[in-house]
């Protein structure tokens, strides 16, 4: 068999198959009314419900025999957001061939399969995850072996409308040779939401009312694994030998999160078909009508099939970015359609927590700290949120109060109204939270920055897809002093923070994208930016950092100060491979701060493994900085380790040698830092699926060496 990706280059032109993209130009030719229960809505699918009858039964298409070439992954959504690439853990790459004939029966064969696993970890998926869709569904539509959905009466099904009410949306033309398509938007949804149904649109043919895409998602009622928060299915058909609208490319998405426990940590299955090489009515053997609707030849002829590439090279970007455009529209649509409550996971309380670090924690301010959250929805669409954190060496309690709709996809409302007590941190996150509450344990090495900080006030993110949340608030700023005592060494002083009241507005971001082809770019980034207006008084101990012991009353003078300040700071890491599996990877972190009476605590800090390798921790308190790493990373020989029934980890590690240089300003009359130049130099090896990283570096002005041993950044987020 020739290998799948140039055989289907020669179908799409030999096809004339079509790409529907709701980026190409509305045509006026039919208004676009928007209203459900649509005279012309409801004419055009009563077209179409024929159309679908006359297809499965009677019409010149008597058979069709094709190819389809696919993928299967399993993905880690880990941490708050949904922007940010998730993490492959396993993946498969599938060969089909495909036998249609009247009436209605077909034969599907899996002739070629191989897989790659990026992480420990046992997956299975469905039985039907293996197959491709016919037929645009049937009238009883069956996912997942019929443990995602069972059952659900199909959109443009026989009874389909007196079960669903339509609406028309945006027309579309799609020019091929000689002619011209034209194509209409119907939106779907059900007539009573608290049934099993489905939700979507679907695009068909004005002039025949073939299907040319369908997409749909589906209401809660119809969802029987409770734990899935998204499930979306996109069908597209292209037109063969400019009569037959036929399956060219189709996806699918589920999203599962835990019932009970919930935490931001995802598990993600997506699957991706490419239909090509088609036939159409030509004889089928009688050895290919006699196989059953979907078999698989033997094991060892799966793992023959002639592949390109690596798997893990082949597999498609928008298999391994955050959210594909089907996704998020289907979810749009679907927002839009029905109300929230009939879209979102049943009423329910659940534990919750932003990680591991929400449930026991050390550092230097709190000591050993435990805590616990709760999330409730109420049947009307309500979420209430609250978590709370005891530390047992500062004697004080830290919680979130939280109350807003409950999202239909997902676990964050969009809008939140919040009241809350934390110990904010203020430096760029140079260590997972586990870790550094194990240094800070074991040897006095606490790389966070706390500022005790009480504050009430809204929290907005424009989609739950959106890149960037905006938080409004009044606060009260207060130092934190070192209260924990660790196993070995004296902790570093905490920052000298100024007491201030007040109100302070920020955003932030996170985001992502993958390479549309191997070895170019991938890239993650992050900015917040934030501006705030306060009032205070300072003394002569304010902006000092200073111990407990150092603690004396003093009846000095004190000063008014009423800080107007901003800062503005970010992250970028680019990764680019540069032959075999060596990789090329830069990191650019910088901030710059400023305004009247600029307290301590609205520096832009660096210092650590990842903005100043070989200095100490927020060492460098500045006005304005930048730091830059510039690493080569390269596989090198290692033993793989034996993990039971999960085979052994990979038989290499990777090398990483690293420059880097620091530039900074200088900082206040109370948080000095000399302004300069501060460059570093050391290694790192990634080991283990390249989950651990441990690093050796040193800083070459008036650094010293350090280590570290850390977890890959990519988990800090559950953490």
């Amino acid at each position: 068999m020739n290998s799948f990706p140039s055989s289907m280059r020669r179908a799409a032109v030999l096809l004339c198959s079509v790409v529907l993209s709701l980026s190409t130009r509305p045509v006026s030719a039919q208004p676009n009314t928007g209203a459900w229960r649509n005279a012309s809505a409801d004419s055009l699918v009563e077209r179409a419900i024929a159309r679908r009858g006359l297809q499965l039964a009677d019409s010149t298409l008597l058979s069709y025999q094709a190819d389809a070439h696919g993928f299967l992954a399993f993905l880690a959504q880990l941490g708050e957001g949904t922007i940010i690439p998730p993490k492959v853990v396993q993946s498969e790459e599938l060969a089909l061939t495909i036998a249609w004939w009247q009436p209605g029966r077909s034969a599907q064969r899996l002739v070629g399969r191989r897989d790659t696993t990026l992480l420990p970890a046992r997956v299975g998926y469905y039985r039907d995850r293996y197959g491709v869709v016919l037929d645009n569904l049937p009238d009883r539509i069956r996912l997942g072996d019929g443990q995602d959905v069972r059952d659900v009466p199909h959109p443009l099904g026989a009874s389909a409308l007196s079960q669903y009410e339509y609406a028309m949306g945006d027309p579309l033309r799609i020019r091929i040779p000689g002619r011209e398509i034209l194509v209409d938007e119907v939106k779907f949804r059900p007539r009573d939401a608290a049934t099993p149904a489905a939700i979507g649109s679907v695009y068909l043919d004005r002039e025949t009312a073939a299907v040319v895409r369908l997409s749909m998602t589906f209401t809660r009622a119809a969802i029987i694994d409770k734990r899935i928060e998204t499930l979306v299915v996109t069908l597209e058909n292209g037109l063969v030998r400019e009569r037959y609208w036929l399956p060219r490319k189709q996806e699918v998405e589920v999203s599962r999160g835990s019932t009970w426990f919930d935490i931001p940590a995802r598990g993600i299955v997506r699957g991706r078909w490419q239909i090509s090489n088609y036939t159409v009515n030509e004889q089928i053997s009688a050895p290919t009508m006699a196989l059953p609707r979907w078999s698989s030849v033997s094991r060892d002829s799966l793992k023959a099939h002639p592949f390109e590439d690596r798997v893990i090279d082949a597999l498609p970007p928008e298999i391994q970015i955050a959210s594909s455009e089907d996704v998020v529209r289907a979810r749009v649509q679907a927002e839009a359609a029905v109300r929230s409550a009939m879209l979102a996971r049943p009423a329910t309380a659940s534990v919750t927590g932003r990680g591991v670090s929400d449930l026991a924690r050390f550092n230097r301010a709190e000591g050993l700290a435990l805590g616990l959250g709760g999330a409730h929805r109420t049947g009307n669409g309500v979420q209430l949120g609250a978590r709370a954190r005891y530390g047992f060496s500062d004697r004080e309690v830290k919680g979130h109060v939280s109350i807003g709709p409950a999202p239909a996809f997902g676990r964050t409302p969009t809008f939140q109204l919040f009241v809350e007590r934390d110990y904010r941190d203020l430096a760029f996150a140079e260590r997972a939270g586990v870790t550094n509450s194990l240094a800070s344990l074991l040897f006095g090495s606490d790389y966070t920055q706390p500022v005790d900080t009480r504050a009430a006030g809204i929290i907005w993110r424009r989609a739950p897809n959106s890149a960037f949340s905006w938080r409004l608030a009044a606060e009260q700023d207060r130092p934190t002093t070192v209260r924990a005592t660790a196993v070995s060494r004296e902790f570093a002083p905490t920052l000298g923070a100024w007491r201030l009241n007040g109100a302070r507005a920020e955003v932030q971001g996170t985001g992502g994208w993958v390479p549309s082809e191997p070895g170019a770019t991938r890239g993650l980034w992050m900015l917040s930016a934030s501006a705030g207006a306060y009032e205070g008084r300072i003394s002569v101990l304010d902006g000092i950092a200073v111990r407990p012991e150092s603690l004396i009353l003093l009846a000095s003078e004190t000063r008014r100060v009423t800080p107007v300040v901003a800062r503005a700071q970010g992250l970028l890491q680019l990764t680019r491979g540069i032959g075999g599996d060596r990789s090329l990877f830069l990191q650019t972190y910088g901030g710059v701060a400023g305004g009247h009476d600029l307290p301590p605590q609205w520096l832009v800090f660096a210092g650590g493994p990842w903005t100043g390798p070989g200095y100490d921790a927020q060492q460098f308190g500045a006005r304005a900085l930048v730091s830059q790493r510039v690493e080569f990373r390269t596989p090198v020989p290692a033993p793989g380790i034996p993990l039971g029934r999960f085979g052994k980890s990979p038989s290499h590690v990777t090398l990483a040698p690293f420059v880097q240089v620091l530039a900074t300003a200088s900082g206040t009359a109370q948080r000095r830092t000399v302004s300069g130049l501060y460059p570093s130099a050391g290694v790192g090896m990634l080991f283990f699926y390249d989950l651990l990283r441990a690093d050796v570096g040193r800083g070459l002005r008036d650094g010293h060496w350090r280590f570290s041993i850390d977890i890959d950044r990519s988990f800090w987020g559950i953490l």
